[in-house]
Order: structure tokens, then C-alpha cells, then sequence
């Protein structure tokens, strides 16, 4: 079996290595003696983007000012360093590849324009051969593709894949045969012809491949060496499988000797042999008098030699269960070989191989973000590299049940408006929320947009010429006053955009609010809908309903009494995404457009819901790439948090064990450092001009960075070399930088 799909153990193996990172970290926190390596530098003096507010620097009282400029050159460094990146966000540029913003619940491959073409060539993917090849002494030219089945790989969320477990993952769900590399022949050729004198020889999936026979009778068989092929002289030595082949010798006859691991065997001319559980096979030789001069090919493998057909497991793989099997036919054909790409199928000589796994859930561990889904021998990869936004560009907004809003102040303290039961809509960022009062009606004077980042929705109060149908909108404005913006009317099941959401690029239409009432009267249930579009991706609009109960107390009068028909108490009709009841999951969810919805149970039993709003509509960035392919992102974000430098002299410092010390200056100019290397006749005793030591040692519970020179100049270098970590080799528990100006530093192993 391919390693690189087992995927629960790549898993596993992630959360293992995330613990350990997390233990390193607390390692480095709690006790900095315990991680003496300045490969990790600047830890621990700075752990995940934090500066530790226990580093001290330490100059001698009399220090040089070359010391002190050492300080500023070491402190400048840790200040770049302190800062905390977000992950995702951006799109992706790939060289030796190809790569599409791919919508969530969507086919990673199709006919729309937004979506990876179906069939994949060289000019997609450089790793993809197109070439000519020899056969029988005539040319043939050949290309290798990748296809993908229409709709059969799709980017999936719990609620488009209707799995819970995702929660607010997303992931590539892919169905069997979704994926399909061939090695088709754009010229006629007849395949079955090959035999063991005229092999069938190409390199495919990066790797040769000679076929000596096909099945005269049945055209999806064919006999072929699998093994790698190596060209060696007598004496010879290669590493199979973990044990050690030599060829020892070549005969006249064709016949060579082999030992692996100590087991000598005689191979004739073009015959396989298993050797000390290894198969040879005896491809060529070459004789010479002299036998240095000899010399074989052999295909040398697990299996050298192996006969497959159509559906078998491709090699290397868990026979019993493979996660690629071949794809073969036509091999009895005299003909091209033609590529239907709305099939993925091909008529002529067939030579491919296919998925023969489903991924429909989490208990099958579809790749998610950051993984890649990997052909035999990573010659193409698809990887669900990242997604479109960050994971901190979103904004919360929730929409509870307020029994006693305070909505006084936007008629001047109306006695009904003091402890009005409303649903209260806000956001956790600046001016998220937008009301739109060009389409409320008996509005306070203007048809204009009020930014905010509170609203209030009210049946008690509806000012002049209000009805039982209609509902009053509420904003605080920036004097932090509510203000009455107009009537919302829900008469007859009418849907009245009331707002929207105004955060980063999600603004204008692509996330806007309605409410209508669902019972067509004056009481009942009241929905408030967030409507998500965009007119490319999202043409058929999505929404967030959410129903509110109402109750009629007068004759102009409604108050809403609940989220869902029950107060305090989670409903599964009270929120629905499309048409799927989700107000009883206990999961958070993620919807098309990327909003999170986060655990309907339990906020609906509070008579709220909360949604994270992403700044953008959220898009998988899908990747397909070659084994030279290179990636990089756009639009990271990492925020540089300001850092306070603490510093003392060397007479100043009392307890050392206090602090992470960063001492600066050799022990000849400070006490302190002579407590951590020496005196100074050792230390000059040990070094010479031009050099410099960066030693970590253990300070109690913390630890101590000497930065010291043979004189001030040294010193100085080697705080630039600390400055500049990332252009030097640092490993170990000390290092010695040596060099004569500040330019031509080098740093060798202490």
C-alpha cells in the first residue's frame, strides 16, 4: 500500500506531532534548561510568536560600545520575530502545476470555468509526458493524462455532505474511479507484439516499464518487469528493500551471479529469480576478457516480473485492498488510443490506473486542508492546499431572543419601549451590520444605510400607521443611541430585506437579511433569513433561516416571545440551512459560502444563534502539481506585537535563575558570562581573534545565551549572526562565529 494514503496514520500522526509541539513549547515556557538547541532559536526566548517577558540582556558595567550595539543588533532581531502569523487566506501561485479557487460543494473538476478541466495534459502539469517513444524500431508518439469522472471529486462541508463529523472542516470527498492516470498512444500501435527480445518499454508514472507479453485472448492482460531497473558493473552495489544486492559476476553465456545480503544465485540470460527475497531479473549483460569490465541490467524489485489485468491492484499495493488498481484494455488493437474527456474513458490500447477507494465521510479520512491525495511513486499530487480566507478574517454575529430590550431612547422614553421582548442582532466588529432603510417603510425621515453593529427587531412600537404585519428596525448610531430606522412589512408571507452584513469583501448583496411571517398573519412565526450570494458561485442564492414566535397582545401590537415555539429549549425546525433542519446539531457547521454555524443545540437552548461571518466568500485552493512543482501563497497576515526589552548590567544582576538571560560580552567584561563559560584566561585560552562564542546553558528553570568575543568586534559579529538567524547554520548547544569584518561571518560547530 501506498504510505502516503494512510491517511488515519498520516492523522494520527499529525496529532501526535501537535502534542509534542505543544509539550516542546510548554518545555520552553516553563523551564528553557530543558530545550538546549539553537536550531530553535529565538526559542525560548520567544515560543509561538510571543517574547517572554523574563528575557534580560547583560552587558558589563563596563562594557564596549561595540557590546551595546550587539544588544540592539540581538534585540532588533527578537522584535521581527515577535509576532503571530494567520493561517490560509490568499490565493495560491504554483510553478510545475496548476491550481483553482474551487467553491465549497462543488466538483473539483467540471465544465464550468472556475473549476479544473476534466482531463489534465503537460501544458497543465509539466511532469506529464509528451514525447515519442521506440517500438519495433519505429517511433510512436505517446502522452500521459490525468482524467478526472465529471462531479466524482467534490470540496465538501458538513452540511453539503450532510456529515457531522466535519464540523467546520472542508475536505475533498472523492468517489471510486474519480481519479484516473493513462498513458495513451496518439499513433496506431500494436501493443500485443511486444515480447521479451521487443519489449513494450515506457516510463509510466515516472518509473520504466517493459512489457514482454499481452494475453492473446484477453486484451486487458499483459506480463511486464515492475521492478527498477539498474545498470551495473561486476562488483556493484544497490540498496533493494533494505538489503544489499552485488553483482559478482557475468557469465559468457548471459548468465550473471548475484548476492544479496550473502546469498549468492546463478540467473540465466533473460530469466527471473527470487534471491534471499528479492527477484531479479536477468535483463542484459554485457561480457568482457576482463571482468571488471563486465557488466549487467537487471530489474531488481519485490516483484521484478508480475502479470496484471484490468482491476488488479497496481504495484505496490495492499492486494486485498488497493487504493489504485489498473485500468487497462485494448491492448489487441491496432489503433490510436482515443481519450473521451465527459467519461474519463478511452477506446484503443488502454494502459492506466485508477482510484479504487470512496471517500463520502469523516471514518474515511478524506484529505482536508494543508493534505495532499498522492499518485503511486508522488508523481502527481492533488492537494487541498489551503482555503481563500483566513482563519481570523471573520466576524461573529449572533441573533438571540432580548426579553427586555431597552429601546426608549428612539421615541424619547415611550413608556413601551423601555423593556421591549425583541430579537437583538450584533456583531464583535466595527460597523459589521448595515440597515437598510431604503426599503423599510415609515422611516425616520431618509432612505439612507445606517452602519452599526446593533439592531433590534420589535413588533411593540411601529410608530405612526403601523399594522400587526409589519415590525420596527432598530440601530445604534455612534453616539451609542438607539435609533428607530423604519417598519419592516411581513404581510402575506412577504420577504423584506431589512440589512445586511458589511464586513471586509462580504458587503452589498452577498449577505443580506429578511424577515417575513411565515403564518401569513399577525402572530405566529416570524423568520428572520440571511440570504448568501454571489452571482457566479452562488447563483441559486443560499440561506440561514431562522424562526422567532410571535404573539399578538393588541391590536397593533406583536411581541416575539422565543427563538423556535419554546422558549429556553432547542428546536430542530428553529434553524435551517436550505431546506435541513440543523437546530438540533451539536456540532458546529459550515454552510457554501463558508459561515460557521456554531452548535445549534446549544445556543438554541439560550434562544440564540451565532454565525462567524467570513470577510469573503470562502474558496478551496486546490492544487495539482508534479514532483518539482513549488507553491506560494498571497495575502498572509501576520501581526508584529511590540516587545519591551529589560536590561541590566552585569554588577546588577542579583539572581541569575530569575531570568532567560541574553549575556552579551565575553567574561574579560562581564561577571556574568564568566559564570557560564569561564574565566577569562580559559576563554581566551580557547579562542582567538576573530572569533566569537554563542553558547546555551542552563539557568536553573530558564537558561542563559552567551554571545562572546575574543574582543568587542567578535562579540559584535556574532550578534549579528543572531540578528540574521535564518541565513546560518545554528545546531547544537554553541556555535563559533568567526570572521574579520561584519559581512564575511561563518559559523562552525562549537
Amino acid at each position: 500500500m501506498q504510505e502516503t494514503f494512510v491517511l488515519k496514520a498520516k492523522k494520527a500522526i499529525r496529532k501526535i506531532a501537535a502534542i509534542g509541539a505543544g509539550a516542546g513549547m510548554l518545555a520552553a515556557t516553563a523551564g528553557g534548561a530543558l530545550a538546549l538547541d539553537l536550531a530553535e532559536y529565538p526559542s525560548p526566548f520567544i515560543v509561538g510568536g510571543k517574547y517572554d517577558n523574563s528575557n534580560v540582556f547583560v552587558v558589563g558595567a563596563n562594557a564596549a560600545s561595540d557590546d551595546s550595539l550587539g544588544v540592539l543588533d540581538i534585540g532588533a532581531g527578537l522584535q521581527f520575530e515577535s509576532k503571530v502569523c494567520s493561517s490560509g487566506g490568499g490565493s495560491i501561485t504554483v510553478s510545475g502545476g496548476k491550481s483553482e479557487q474551487i467553491p465549497l460543494g462543488a466538483a473539483v473538476a467540471d465544465a464550468n470555468s472556475y473549476t479544473f478541466d476534466t482531463e489534465l495534459q503537460d501544458d497543465d502539469i509539466p511532469t506529464l509526458l509528451d514525447t515519442t517513444i521506440t517500438f519495433r524500431s519505429a517511433d510512436y508518439d505517446v502522452q500521459e493524462n490525468l482524467a478526472f469522472a465529471t462531479g466524482n471529486a467534490t470540496i465538501a462541508t458538513s452540511l453539503t455532505s450532510a456529515d457531522d463529523d466535519y464540523e467546520t472542516s472542508v475536505v475533498m470527498e472523492m468517489g471510486r474511479d474519480a481519479i484516473k492516470y493513462f498513458y495513451l498512444f496518439d499513433e496506431t500501435i500494436q501493443p500485443n507484439l511486444s515480447s521479451s527480445t521487443t519489449p513494450l518499454e515506457l516510463k509510466f508514472l515516472g518509473k520504466t516499464l517493459k512489457i514482454t507479453s499481452i494475453d492473446t485472448t484477453l486484451a486487458t492482460k499483459f506480463t511486464a518487469y515492475v521492478g527498477t531497473e539498474y545498470f551495473m558493473n561486476v562488483g556493484d552495489e544497490v540498496e533493494v528493500n533494505g538489503k544489499k544486492v552485488i553483482l559478482e559476476n557475468v557469465g559468457s553465456g548471459g548468465a550473471v551471479v548475484v548476492n544479496v545480503d550473502g546469498v549468492s544465485e546463478t540467473i540465466p540470460s533473460a530469466s527471473t529469480e527470487t534471491v534471499n527475497g528479492i527477484e531479479v531479473t536477468n535483463d542484459e549483460t554485457f561480457y568482457e576478457d576482463n571482468k571488471d569490465q563486465r557488466s549487467a541490467t537487471l530489474v531488481i524489485g519485490k516483484n521484478s516480473q508480475e502479470t496484471f489485468q484490468d482491476g488488479d491492484a497496481y504495484v505496490g499495493e495492499d492486494e486485498d485492498n488497493p487504493n489504485w488498481v489498473w485500468d487497462v484494455g485494448g491492448l489487441n488493437d491496432n489503433a490510436a488510443s482515443s481519450l473521451t474527456t465527459s467519461t474519463a474513458e478511452v477506446t484503443g490500447p488502454k494502459l492506466g490506473i485508477e482510484n479504487d477507494f470512496v471517500w463520502n465521510d469523516d471514518s474515511d479520512n478524506p484529505i482536508g486542508v494543508g493534505e495532499c491525495l498522492d499518485l503511486p511513486n508522488n508523481y502527481v499530487s492533488i492537494c487541498l492546499d489551503s482555503l481563500s480566507v483566513a482563519d481570523d478574517n471573520y466576524a461573529t454575529v449572533t441573533m438571540e431572543f432580548d426579553t427586555s430590550a431597552d429601546l426608549s431612547d428612539a421615541c424619547g422614553g415611550c413608556a413601551g419601549l423601555t423593556a421591549a421582548p425583541s430579537i437583538y442582532i450584533h456583531a464583535n466588529k466595527d460597523e459589521a451590520l448595515v440597515v437598510d432603510g431604503a426599503d423599510l417603510s415609515n422611516s425616520n425621515g431618509t432612505a439612507a444605510d445606517w452602519r452599526t453593529d446593533k439592531i433590534w427587531i420589535s413588533g411593540v412600537y411601529a410608530g405612526a400607521g403601523a399594522a400587526v404585519d409589519a415590525y420596527s428596525i432598530y440601530y445604534e448610531d455612534n453616539n451609542n443611541k438607539v435609533v428607530y430606522a423604519g417598519n419592516a412589512t411581513t404581510a402575506d408571507a412577504t420577504y423584506t430585506n431589512f440589512g445586511h452584513i458589511e464586513y471586509d469583501n462580504t458587503k452589498g448583496t452577498d449577505a443580506r437579511f429578511y424577515i417575513h411571517n411565515e403564518d401569513g398573519g399577525a402572530a405566529g412565526n416570524v423568520s428572520i433569513d440571511l440570504q448568501l450570494y454571489d452571482a457566479t458561485y452562488l447563483a441559486n442564492s443560499e440561506y440561514i433561516n431562522t424562526t422567532w414566535d410571535a404573539t399578538q397582545v393588541a391590536a397593533t401590537s406583536v411581541i416575539f416571545t422565543s427563538l423556535g415555539d419554546t422558549l429556553s429549549s432547542e428546536e430542530a425546525g428553529e434553524l435551517v440551512w436550505q431546506a435541513t433542519n440543523v437546530g438540533t446539531k451539536d456540532e458546529d457547521h459550515r454552510t457554501e459560502y463558508g459561515v460557521i454555524i456554531r452548535n445549534p443545540k446549544s445556543h438554541g437552548a439560550s434562544d440564540e444563534v451565532v454565525l462567524d461571518i467570513p470577510g469573503d466568500q470562502v474558496f478551496a485552493n486546490v492544487v495539482i502539481k508534479g514532483t518539482s512543482a513549488t507553491t506560494s501563497t498571497s495575502g498572509s497576515n501576520c501581526e508584529v506585537t511590540a516587545i519591551e526589552t529589560k536590561s541590566m548590567l552585569d554588577t546588577e544582576v542579583t539572581n541569575p535563575a530569575n531570568y532567560n538571560l541574553i549575556v552579551v560580552g565575553g567574561p574579560a567584561i562581564n561577571s556574568v558570562a564568566e559564570q557560564f563559560v569561564g574565566s577569562a584566561d580559559d576563554f581566551r585560552a580557547t579562542y582567538s581573534a576573530g572569533e566569537a562564542l554563542i553558547k546555551l546553558v542552563a539557568n536553573g528553570d530558564k537558561v542563559a545565551m552567551v554571545v562572546a568575543g575574543y574582543n568587542a568586534m567578535d562579540t559584535r559579529r556574532a550578534a549579528k549572526v543572531l540578528q540574521n538567524f535564518k541565513d546560518y547554520s545554528l545546531a547544537g548547544t554553541s556555535v563559533v562565529v568567526k570572521g574579520t569584518t561584519l559581512s564575511d561571518m561563518t559559523v562552525v560547530k562549537g
